[in-house]
């Protein structure tokens, strides 16, 4: 069927490609450590932000402000970790997305495939779109509202070789800021993105591999090779689950061990922020989860198959595959977590008890 795989990704590694955060060739089997156009364009801006706020940090003396600071310093070493990760291994997310994208054994062979890939697009486009305007949309409020602070303040406390409260002096670290904000935000919110899609895309051959075991009848003259290709096709996958694994485990991880909340200004822009904290937990672990459920249903529908009917050699061969199969395909973010919605109601009842606890301290 001529229908383009892998559409929505495309437009997001074109992104990650022009911040230098993808590689620009599709066959490429090593990370490039020599992507000086890449350390040209983060180390002004994420990485150079990362190190003043941490330098803030440790010279306050002030413990609030020291909180504060370090709300959005943690926030910003963890976009830093999801930089260095993708430089390491969007080469293995890339060499699969090229096996996906041209591979006969992923292609679509009828049209309920191809109605599948294209429902799953639209909705995982609403959802990209949902979750940009979440996290765009409070820019203006941390960028815009400090200049109507009297003194000016910074949206963000950093620290600088001057001081920038004299009003001659100001504008260099806020235009600064204003500049890196968005820079970094985009990056973050692309890199999520194309974590989601590798994950969402996975399940979709597992579910599309389940409606191919489900067809399978005994009167097929092509039987035996039908059902080989179909093992080796899950075999593929398995291995590709591996290879998505390496490449999300270490920034899903991230995300999971460091949720922040910032004292944003106005219900507005609090709102938006704790819509984007709780999508960035919470998406990965449904596509984590869909691809769990759709590696379970492969044993139903291998069963629904027309086996009863297949000659005793065929039955062994059904038999072991079902054997295999009770092997579960899931993915773990840092080598320790499923990724599956289990972690996130876990997540969301420990930052829960986490916070009862401080209340409770502070009382």
């Amino acid at each position: 069927m001529d229908y383009d795989r892998i559409r929505p990704v495309r437009y997001l590694t074109g992104i990650l490609k022009w911040w230098r955060l993808w590689p620009r060739k599709e066959s490429v089997s090593r990370p490039n450590w020599t992507n000086w156009q890449g350390y040209a364009l983060h180390v002004p801006f994420t990485w150079l932000f990362v190190v003043l706020l941490w330098v803030e940090a440790i010279r306050s003396r002030d413990i609030q402000h020291t909180a504060d600071v370090l709300l959005i310093c943690l926030t910003t070493t963890a976009l830093g970790g999801k930089m260095i990760n993708n430089w390491k291994y969007a080469h293995v997310a890339q060499c699969i997305l090229t096996e996906w994208s041209t591979c006969d054994l992923f292609e679509l062979r009828s049209q309920q495939e191809v109605d599948m890939w294209r429902f799953e697009h639209r909705r995982f486009s609403r959802v990209f779109m949902f979750y940009c305007l979440c996290s765009a949309g409070v820019i203006p409020f941390i960028v815009i509202q400090p200049l109507f602070d009297i003194p000016n303040q910074l949206p963000f406390w950093m620290w600088t070789p001057f001081d920038w409260r004299q009003p001659a002096l100001f504008w260099y670290p806020f235009i600064y800021q204003a500049i890196t904000i968005p820079v970094t935000c985009m990056c973050n919110i692309t890199m999520d993105a194309v974590n989601w899609y590798m994950m969402l895309h996975l399940s979709l051959c597992l579910r599309m591999l389940g409606q191919r075991l489900g067809k399978l009848q005994h009167d097929d003259r092509d039987l035996r090779e039908t059902f080989l290709e179909l093992v080796q096709l899950h075999r593929r996958l398995k291995q590709q689950a591996l290879g998505i694994e390496c490449f999300i485990s270490k920034s899903t991880f991230t995300q999971i061990l460091s949720p922040v909340l910032q004292d944003l200004p106005g219900f507005a822009a609090m709102m938006n922020y704790l819509l984007a904290m709780i999508m960035q937990i919470m998406l990965p672990t449904i596509y984590g989860n869909a691809v769990i459920d759709s590696a379970n249903m492969l044993t139903d529908s291998m069963y629904n198959s027309d086996w009863p009917d297949m000659n005793s050699r065929m039955r062994r061969l059904v038999l072991m595959f079902m054997v295999y199969l009770n092997r579960p395909v899931s993915l773990k973010a840092g080598g320790f977590f499923h990724i599956g919605l289990p972690l996130f109601t876990k997540t969301m009842n420990q930052a829960y008890s986490l916070l009862a606890l401080l209340l409770n301290m502070n009382q």
